[in-house]
């Protein structure tokens, strides 16, 4: 597993909420399986796939600045 920190902005989480329910839960699923311990989801639906690869981005992202900052 990785050991930099995961960076969940208010961002990342308004647009999971503003996913339907069911897309929700199924995306943040994806996303924790991903991010918190290294498993890889593959039963997205292709929309929801491309949801959840943009939202990994901004995660990725988001977190990336934050370990640059705390190693400044």
């Amino acid at each position: 597993m990785n050991s930099q920190p995961i960076v969940i902005t208010p961002h990342v989480l308004n647009t999971l909420r503003a996913l339907p329910l069911d897309e929700r839960l199924n995306v943040a699923s994806a996303l924790a399986g991903e991010l918190l311990l290294g498993v890889e989801i593959d039963d997205l639906d292709p929309d929801m796939t491309v949801v959840f690869s943009i939202i990994r981005s901004y995660i990725r992202r988001d977190s990336r600045k934050m370990a640059d900052a705390l190693s400044a």
